[in-house]
């Protein structure tokens, strides 16, 4: 039943398992490790485990540092609670979402309230007020700061301006933002990154310019040279 119970759980998260999961169903850490030794389990870090024979995927270390923010609880609980916990957000959802190329060394989560944690390869963000629920969305099944947030987010961060401008390069040419809610976003960091102090349209220019530009961002530029 041990082992029924613990692929149930990981089923429906990534093929992962925090102990405290396992915990919840009966089965307890000394039967976590014998399933280890016995290649059942293969341990990714302290308090999780992922599943043998489901596969190597790059984002199961992000994965497990969000599960670890609320280990007793499922992924899929956590995800339908409203307002939600914690989302992937700045440099990691730069990463998560594919755009620019931006170093992410940390493991970035926005949460609302409280939530602490020990390891030096996480980096919180607390809000003092809920994530409003259009600011994020599921990517690889995770919930992460949209796009436009993401962006928003990283140059409220004192992003430098050469690795903001492929994070914007890459959202606009794919489509992924709406140039009118972007622009209005970055019009409080305009004059950070040398375009007019409130401007937010310039700084995309700007940032376009200095990021290169694919064809796919010609009709993209054309829309922002129409004045306001």
């Amino acid at each position: 039943m041990a082992l029924l119970d613990i692929a149930d759980l990981a089923s429906e998260q990534w093929g992962l398992v925090t102990t405290a999961q396992a915990a919840a169903v009966g089965v307890s850490g000394p039967t976590m490790a014998r399933l280890a030794r016995d290649e059942v389990l293969r341990r990714l870090e302290h308090g999780v485990y992922k599943v043998n024979g489901s596969g190597y995927d790059p984002r199961d270390d992000l994965r497990a540092a969000w599960l670890l923010l609320d280990p007793k609880r499922t992924a899929s609980q956590r995800i339908s609670e409203q307002p939600i916990d914690a989302v992937v957000s700045h440099r990691s959802a730069a990463r998560l979402l594919e755009l620019g190329d931006l170093d992410a060394d940390l493991f970035e989560f926005t949460v609302n309230g409280r939530k602490q944690t020990r390891r030096k390869d996480i980096r919180i963000h607390v809000r003092s007020t809920d994530l409003p629920a259009d600011a994020w969305s599921l990517a690889s099944g995770l919930p992460v700061t949209t796009a436009t947030r993401t962006i928003e987010d990283l140059a409220a961060s004192q992003t430098d301006g050469g690795h903001l401008a492929g994070v914007v390069r890459d959202a606009v040419s794919t489509a992924v933002v709406d140039l009118d809610q972007l622009s209005d976003v970055l019009r409080p960091y305009a004059h950070r990154y040398g375009a007019p102090l409130g401007d937010g349209r310039s700084l995309i220019r700007r940032f376009l310019q200095e990021a290169g530009l694919p064809k796919t961002t010609q009709q993209a530029m054309e829309l922002l040279q129409q004045p306001d």
